[in-house]
């Protein structure tokens, strides 16, 4: 199936399908307020030319790629906080005069389309527009797709196991890992979603009686409960940076 790039400074009718598309991947909650999430759209409007997607023939959306061009000065100590602080930075104060990078957030492809080398080929145009754009190249606040299967492991293990035949663990760590990317630092508080134990309860579909932590199915880790009355998710990333330029190997998804 022939599938067309296009962005959404081209082709701005997309943009719902865009967010229907990011939320099908996510858990609900992870579309609730939080600094960044309330800039998601501010991103849209600023970067729009940043905003990736790729199209069937019948002009569905079948993929898109999100993020923005961020100052960076290509150590892992300068690095933000995550997703959060990048969003914050980007859309409260535009784009710095010479992006350093381009800072990738999301990455999604339709279910029904899954293993199909989308993501591949989203990530191969970041990295190629990078060259132009941000000659660091690319970071992305990764969000390790088989993490809520193992909330109780800390991201920073997680993200160091490996398989039987040594490579990544984890498919999406792995697939960046694969594309040449290497992996910079954990983002511990790359995004904080803090709301009242009554809307979580609505989530979880039972009480939540006291504080403490608790699982929350699609978690990379558990919720914690405070005496507040609040419930906060924080959850952790992983930093990994692609180089400016054309994809070094061919990676073949399992």
């Amino acid at each position: 199936m022939a599938l067309t790039l296009t962005d959404l400074s081209r082709d701005p009718w997309l943009l719902p399908e865009v967010d229907a598309l990011i939320g099908a991947n996510m858990p609900a909650f992870m579309s609730w307020e939080s600094p960044g999430n309330w800039r998601w759209h501010g991103m849209y409007e600023r970067y729009p030319d940043h905003q990736l997607c790729l199209v069937d023939g019948d002009g569905r959306l079948v993929a898109a790629a999100n993020g923005l061009p961020v100052p960076w000065d290509g150590t892992a100590s300068s690095l933000p906080s995550g997703s959060d602080e990048v969003l914050v930075e980007g859309v409260d104060h535009g784009s710095p005069d010479h992006p350093d990078a381009v800072c990738m957030l999301s990455v999604s492809v339709d279910p029904a389309h899954r293993a199909a080398g989308h993501a591949e080929r989203l990530l191969t145009e970041v990295r190629r527009r990078a060259a132009e754009h941000g000659p660091r190249g690319v970071i992305i606040p990764v969000r390790p797709t088989h993490k809520p299967r193992y909330p109780l492991i800390p991201i920073d293990e997680y993200a160091a196991w490996r398989r039987p035949d040594g490579r990544c663990f984890d498919p999406w760590l792995r697939t960046h890992l694969e594309l040449g990317a290497r992996q910079l630092a954990i983002a511990e508080r790359s995004l904080v979603i803090r709301q009242p134990i009554r809307r979580w309860e609505e989530v979880l579909d039972h009480p939540l009686p006291g504080p403490g932590d608790y699982p929350l199915p699609g978690a990379l880790v558990p919720l914690r409960v405070t005496e507040d009355g609040y419930g906060t998710y924080t959850e952790p990333n992983v930093w990994v940076h692609h180089p400016a330029g054309p994809t070094p190997v061919t990676v073949t998804v399992p």
